[in-house]
């Protein structure tokens, strides 16, 4: 026996060398799957049904874990119920509950069953994920009956969904994004959503594209597809590659743009299917066209409409004292030896000085002005290299940071004369007597104060942190940008809040456009110290799920005392954070180390 498996040893570790050998030695680089990208080729669960005998709390123990099974049907699951609760465990229309892995099912009474968690999210019938406050509990209560001779499970009389544990979650769905497009140009907005993860992906996401705008960016952005429009099969085949997608005569009434709109839309979104490589439209089995005659896309590129692009940038302003200078923000003190470092030189229409009397500063996105509000926060100023100073007239007290968009315009947030905070607006680029901040529509507001904003880089998003009058209950939201023709603000959508285990928000900045990240610089409680959290618009902060408990040790960096501020030069890896006592902090992996002494760093358009 020994020399046998001394043999069959041998011969594993030979054909484990010849497949070495094997491996190619020349031929084209080829692009790999981009970070953090979702494969779609989920594991399998098979759900086991209930043994002989097994307990009350065995039955729901096993029951809750069937909630994980492939089978969309749920047959096994259907095992653990009593027959007049089958119809009641409504899975695909009632809230999933997310919980860590501490789950306790205790056993109240001979018939009742308790089972309690810590919930970290709760996923609602149309996708949408919401984080819940650190902390959360939740509970449910069941009752157990005889059947059979067997005990079976009674569900409540309102229905029941799904509780899985975080690890099920993401085994059993799987995020994608819906897309919209500008009204005014041909950039897509992504909308983040989460989805069953089986292989009737592409019908549920060609499904959730036929729908309406989501409340929190309507008004901000429109969609192709016209009113009432359905599959007119329940599937989306896909047949060697392309995704056939069959509507309703509906679809019929969308004019030559709104067509091509509607393709690009439902093509970038059933792209995010590893099988589907192009998309065809058909109203009730007729093949569409577009002109030109092209009757499949293979990306929404094609079809003239993209994503916004990030930009990144390897120097930033620095502010020491009242001099402003050039910044390389990736250098890291001990690890630049031998590298090329960036060209920190002025440039033409830096602005060199700034007295320390004006504070908050922002940069436009071009790079030449800079915005500051005065120590007081009563007065918001304007400056140029080329040109004498603006005071903008008293308009707001209490005056937030401002922030420049892409579109040039600079937002800022205060309180008017009434005492309610609002959001202002200013053009810059107006003559001086005519640059007047707005106020831009937001009911919502009402007895909000305003603490941060940040404009994403399509200028269709805006984060922005609120908190009550007294300071406390602060929020993270996220709000559509309703824009005039000429591309003047004029109102905001009632926000999707975000980053709900956060107890304390200070500062806000966009990190990537196209994938909905953002920083945040919070709190999970007073005692926590602050740190900057990676976030991404409908799928929460890192590491709050993915280790399955709600608490700053799940942060995925590190804290930085004293903190105030942050920004960034190019993503999460480019972030930069300013503290109390005039340093600038960079990141490096999930630590971070002080780059400059800095009262600010400027980026354009952060």
């Amino acid at each position: 026996m020994r020399r046998r498996l001394l043999a069959a040893a041998a011969l594993a570790v030979s054909l484990v060398l010849t497949a070495c050998g094997g491996l190619p030695e020349s031929g084209p680089v080829i692009e790999g799957r981009a970070l953090g990208e979702a494969i779609n080729e989920p594991v399998r669960v098979a759900a086991t049904g209930p043994r002989d005998g097994a307990s009350q709390e065995e039955v729901v123990r096993g029951f809750l874990r069937a909630g994980e099974d492939s089978d969309e049907t749920r047959q096994t699951g259907k095992l653990f119920l009593a027959p007049q609760s089958v119809d009641l465990w409504r899975w695909s229309t009632q809230d999933v509950v997310i919980y860590d892995s501490d789950l306790s099912v205790r056993k109240v009474d001979e018939e009742t069953v308790q089972v309690r968690a810590t919930e970290v999210a709760r996923l609602g019938p149309d996708g949408r994920y919401t984080e819940q406050p650190s902390g959360t509990k939740a509970t449910l209560t069941l009752g157990v009956r005889k059947v059979g001779g067997e005990w079976r499970i009674d569900l409540p009389r309102e229905g029941f969904g799904l509780w899985l544990d975080s690890d099920q979650f993401d085994r059993t769905f799987t995020a994608r994004m819906v897309y919209f497009v500008t009204p005014s140009g041909r950039d897509l907005v992504p909308d983040f959503r989460w989805f069953p993860n089986g292989p009737r992906l592409a019908t549920t996401l060609a499904r959730a594209q036929l729908g309406r705008v989501p409340d929190y960016l309507q008004n901000a952005v429109v969609t192709g597809v016209p009113a009432n429009t359905r599959l007119a099969v329940n599937a989306v085949p896909v047949v060697g590659g392309r995704a056939q997608v069959s509507l309703s005569s509906e679809a019929l009434s969308a004019d030559p743009d709104d067509r091509t709109a509607m393709w690009a839309q439902l093509t970038a979104t059933l792209s995010q299917v590893s099988s589907v490589s192009s998309v065809s439209l058909a109203v009730d089995d007729t093949p569409l066209e577009l002109p030109r005659g092209v009757s499949s896309a293979g990306s929404a590129a094609e079809l003239g409409y993209d994503t916004v692009t990030n930009r990144t940038f390897d120097t930033a302003l620095l502010r020491q004292g009242d001099e402003l200078s050039r910044l390389d923000p990736r250098f890291l003190p001990d690890t630049t030896v031998g590298s090329r470092r960036a060209d920190t030189k002025p440039q033409d229409g830096d602005i060199a000085r700034i007295p320390d009397t004006w504070t908050r500063l922002a940069l436009s996105a071009d790079g030449k002005q800079v915005a500051a509000v005065s120590t007081g926060r009563q007065l918001l100023s304007l400056w140029k290299a080329d040109a004498p100073q603006v005071v903008v007239p008293p308009f707001a007290s209490s005056l937030t940071a401002p922030v420049y968009d892409e579109q040039g315009y600079l937002w800022v947030g205060g309180a008017g004369a009434d005492g309610d905070d609002r959001i202002y607006v200013l053009d810059p680029r107006a003559a001086a007597a005519a640059a007047t901040p707005v106020a831009v529509k937001a009911p919502w507001l009402k007895d909000r104060r305003v603490v941060s904003l940040a404009v994403a880089g399509d200028g269709v998003r805006l984060l922005v942190i609120t908190t009550n009058r007294q300071g406390t209950d602060a929020q993270l939201g996220v709000s559509g940008i309703q824009r005039s023709p000429n591309g003047q603000p004029m109102s905001l959508a009632t926000p999707l809040r975000q980053a709900q285990p956060l107890l304390v928000l200070t500062d806000v900045v966009w990190l990537d456009t196209t994938r909905s990240t953002y920083a945040v610089l919070g709190q999970v409680s007073e005692a926590d110290p602050p740190r900057p959290w990676v976030g991404t618009i409908g799928l929460g902060l890192e590491g709050i799920r993915s280790h399955g408990r709600s608490s700053a040790e799940s942060a995925r960096t590190a804290p930085v005392p004293g903190a105030v501020s942050l920004t960034t030069v190019g993503g999460p890896r480019g972030i930069i954070v300013t503290t109390a006592d005039d340093w600038a902090w960079a990141r490096a992996g999930s630590a971070w180390r002080q780059v400059v002494r800095a009262t600010d760093v400027l980026v354009p358009a952060r």
